[in-house]
């Protein structure tokens, strides 16, 4: 037929996964800062793994996942491996709003927009050191 695999397949990022030692408190991150709700739960005891797969509006979803003795290293946001997560929001006042309690929360951040209007984006290093870029970018 002349197609090769890419041409036949739609491809797409199903989840992100990030370890994280508090999980409640990684839920509630995501549920309070981007109104995530929880999909599913997977409660392994026998395996001491937990996690919460977590859907924002459209999207990858969010896999946050803990076990005992993961290890916790401190994290220079300048590493090798993933460097951050994007999220994307749908308008500016949106977008402000986050900034400003990134800003409240203490949560370090690393660029910011530079104008009051129009799109941007803002880099954070956030709960337990993941580091997420939230964007606005108005319609053309």
């Amino acid at each position: 037929n002349g197609k090769n695999f890419q041409e036949e397949t739609k491809m797409r990022i199903g989840n992100a996964g990030i370890f994280v030692k508090d999980l409640e408190g990684a839920k509630k991150f995501f549920e309070d800062y981007f109104g995530a709700t929880v999909l599913k739960t997977y409660n392994e005891a026998e395996n001491n793994y937990y996690s919460y797969i977590l859907q924002l509006d459209e999207g990858a979803w969010i896999e946050l996942m803990t076990k005992p003795g993961i290890v916790d290293e401190p994290k220079d946001p300048n590493r090798t491996g993933l460097a951050h997560i994007c999220i994307k929001v749908d308008n500016r006042p949106e977008l402000d709003e986050i900034i400003k309690k990134f800003k409240q929360d203490g949560y370090k951040i690393q660029y910011e927009p530079t104008s009051p209007v129009g799109g941007g984006e803002v880099r954070a290093v956030t709960f337990e050191d993941i580091v997420l870029e939230v964007n606005y970018t108005p319609a053309a």
